[in-house]
């Protein structure tokens, strides 16, 4: 166990070294704020040298916000939002009986409200950032970083990528990988389309720049929290325990993904009501990288010390069966960029609150 919570600290300091790393942001330096970025800038075209898009499907570019689903389908074209093809996507958490607990379109102010939250419910999520959002947010991306929470993208303007040019998607991934990069050292390696917007076009070019895509586990693990205020916080509850119901009831054998949006006060506030209906149903709780097993959740090219999962794993945990026998628990998984912690026992929770505690402190003296 010592050995585990030194890992741990280590992990966690590598995060905080990171962020102490960044560069400070100019928005001066990025594109418009929620706009297509130009393709004729100089960065992009330097950008555009380094990869190449010979052999791109040739497939009709969409049009519309989302788009609508061409009818008739166009063959081959493996549409997921239309034709529910996935092609190798990420679509299900590989950890059985685990949510992957995943939040798109921030950061926003109100996220610091949800990184409270999550701090101390000990959970760790993965964000999927918008390039703007990052540029006039970089310090709640700075503190997800040090908060051990993983970063991935969520483009630049947040347009549907069907409805883009293979050289506007280059641009789109690109700039929010500098933000990011500038704000954390970290070169990001997963992403989430806008609107699940994808198809093997926009994956051969996303595939090109090194990216990872992950939807969600379908329309049962859409939380709906895009739709308030016009969907009530009460349907948005309701529809989601539903869901949780029927997976709990199931063998669990596999996680999901669910839909979530750290993006106002209404998502962010419901978000602190969905993760404990989880929790009751001893759901584990893990971002994408522990979901994937994957001990390296950012791309090579970074300019920090890239956080990894091997030895950064503590274990609090409670079987299905103890939940069946109506014994009382808590499981909840949270980690460093991509690592899970979990304690089991009183004594292991208070020497792992204590750790999180002094790491808190360092992080709090680093960034000061």
């Amino acid at each position: 166990m010592v050995k585990l919570l030194s890992s741990s600290v280590t992990v966690l300091v590598l995060a905080i070294a990171s962020v102490q790393a960044q560069t400070t942001i100019n928005p001066a330096d990025y594109p418009a704020p929620n706009a297509i970025p130009p393709v004729n800038s100089p960065q992009v075209v330097a950008w555009l040298k380094e990869i190449d898009l010979t052999g791109a499907p040739n497939i009709k570019i969409h049009t519309g916000q989302p788009p609508a689903c061409p009818n008739p389908p166009i063959k081959d074209e493996c549409y997921w939002t239309c034709d529910g093809c996935a092609a190798d996507d990420i679509v299900k958490c590989k950890r059985p009986n685990t949510w992957g607990l995943t939040f798109d379109d921030g950061p926003s102010p109100d996220t610091t409200n949800l990184l409270n939250y999550l701090k101390k419910t000990q959970v760790a999520a993965t964000f999927f950032l918008i390039g703007t959002n990052v540029v006039q947010h970089p310090d709640i991306v700075k503190r997800e970083a040090t908060d051990g929470h993983h970063l991935a993208s969520h483009t630049w303007s947040h347009h549907a990528l069907t409805t883009l040019t293979n050289e506007q998607i280059v641009a789109e991934m690109k700039w929010t990988e500098k933000a990011v990069m500038d704000a954390t050292g970290l070169r990001l390696k997963y992403m989430r389309p806008p609107y699940g917007d994808i198809n093997n076009r926009v994956r051969f070019v996303l595939k090109k720049l090194g990216y990872i895509p992950v939807d969600w586990t379908g329309d049962a693990f859409d939380t709906n929290d895009w739709q308030m205020p016009t969907m009530a916080e009460t349907a948005v509850l309701s529809t989601f325990t539903k869901s949780l119901d029927t997976y709990a009831a199931s063998n669990r054998s596999s996680g999901f993904y669910c839909l979530e949006h750290d993006l106002n006060a209404m998502t962010v506030g419901v978000a602190q009501k969905l993760i404990p209906l989880g929790m009751a149903r001893n759901i584990s709780i893990a971002s994408v990288p522990v979901c994937e097993n994957d001990a390296s959740p950012y791309q090579l090219g970074g300019t920090a010390p890239m956080p990894t999962l091997p030895g950064a794993t503590v274990t609090v945990s409670a079987t299905i069966s103890a939940t069946k026998s109506g014994s009382p628990s808590a499981t909840t998984t949270a980690g460093s960029s991509g690592g899970n912690k979990k304690a089991s026992g009183a004594e292991s929770n208070k020497v792992l609150g204590s750790m999180i505690m002094a790491v808190a402190v360092v992080a709090g003296l680093v960034l000061v």
